[in-house]
């Protein structure tokens, strides 16, 4: 049998659907059929699909450019398996722009969605209103800032960011049930563990996620009784065809603990200068604290703490630059003359600090293996290189 997935737009709405051809009959079925107001100017969706069209044409055109240079470097040329793999659905998300673009416009789309933001219920097209206002790009990724609403306040209290983040870390373990479920917690928010273990408290912020943690961990790990079908496969293996899920299920682990990261940072905001007795000791402390917390999953085991560095990390890179910019108010205590640039681009990316600093973070895990460029890590690699005999 013969099936196409086919996408449809008419005068005033989008179709999704089906063929198939079967003994020389063919069927048709309509998965999803929507009215949207393409045909009116005015409408949010007019440019929204004006630049995902336009998006989409420059990726196709520099990708042809690529394949076509004759000096391109290459590693390896892929297996047709995995070349198979990737251009199995109706996009080939094996192509790095159109991967790019897929996920930023999953992404957004999930940010007009109340239930899976942070806004309540129903549909709305305000995080892709205007591309001029002060922090748009926060509201582009606006699914992310709702990892603190819960999808359900009584059955369900995490949001769909926050699952997914879950889910992202609860699989791939193997020994008894309950060293699973320990080592699935620290990787799930050995932050907040170490947060609470820095200020001598009882891990409070946890324990209220227990239960969907111990659901995500059974689905990704188990099969149904008696089935042989493992729910969440099914589902990951059915909706990474459409779009790249272990990408988005990425980012919603890095906005996790980067939103931790931030919160513990900003607690440290202008502490940190070169004048007086107490400046560079606070910046220390900072250190110290964003470093544990943000880093706290490689610290963290069944056997307990365990301190072993041999190289800084990406996280240990992020989490040193965070707490930097937010000791130092954005290097202004160290020069005020830089607040009147600082101050109009924090406002201009972010709205705040909190929304500048997760923005630059979201934006460098996109496009950041796109910059050749790597100036942060040159730094780090040259003080590692210069200061240490």
């Amino acid at each position: 049998m013969h099936l196409q997935r086919r996408i449809q737009f008419s005068n005033n709405h989008f179709s999704f659907f089906t063929e198939s051809k079967k003994n020389g009959i063919y069927f048709k079925q309509t998965l999803l059929k929507k009215n949207i107001p393409l045909h009116n100017k005015h409408s949010p969706f007019f440019p929204v699909l004006f630049f995902l069209i336009i998006f989409i044409i420059h990726c196709t055109t520099t990708s042809f450019l690529q394949s076509t240079t004759i000096n391109m470097a290459r590693s390896r040329t892929p297996s047709k398996k995995k070349k198979a793999a990737a251009s199995a659905g109706p996009l080939d998300l094996g192509d790095a722009n159109i991967n790019l673009a897929v996920t930023v416009g999953a992404v957004a789309v999930l940010g007009m969605v109340g239930s899976t933001a942070h806004f309540g219920d129903g549909f709305s097209y305000e995080n892709m209103s205007s591309g001029f206002e002060s922090g748009y790009l926060t509201k582009v990724f606006s699914v992310f800032d709702g990892s603190e609403d819960a999808l359900h306040a009584t059955y369900w209290t995490a949001s769909l960011a926050t699952t997914l983040h879950i889910m992202n870390n609860v699989g791939g373990r193997s020994g008894h049930m309950a060293g699973q479920l320990v080592a699935s917690t620290f990787a799930c928010f050995g932050g907040l563990i170490m947060q609470s273990f820095l200020a001598g408290n009882g891990m409070a912020d946890i324990w209220s996620m227990m239960p969907v943690m111990f659901a995500c961990w059974y689905l990704v790990n188990n099969n149904i009784p008696k089935t042989g079908i493992n729910v969440w496969n099914m589902i990951s293996d059915n909706v990474s065809t459409f779009i790249p899920l272990q990408r988005i299920m990425d980012l919603c682990t890095l906005t996790y603990n980067a939103k931790l990261l931030i919160s513990v940072a900003e607690g440290f905001a202008g502490t940190a200068s070169f004048g007086g007795d107490t400046g560079l000791p606070n910046l220390a402390k900072a250190m110290a604290s964003c470093v544990a917390i943000h880093c706290a999953t490689d610290f963290l085991n069944q056997d307990g703490f365990n301190f072993n560095i041999s190289s800084c990390s990406a996280a240990m890179e992020r989490a040193i630059l965070v707490c930097f910019w937010c000791a130092t108010n954005g290097m202004t205590t160290l020069v005020p003359a830089l607040d009147a640039a600082i101050a109009p681009l924090v406002n201009l990316v972010g709205g705040d600090t909190a929304g500048f600093l997760m923005t630059c973070i979201i934006l460098n895990e996109l496009l950041g293996d796109m910059i050749e460029f790597k100036g942060i890590s040159m730094i780090f690699d040259a003080l590692n290189d210069n200061l240490l005999d």
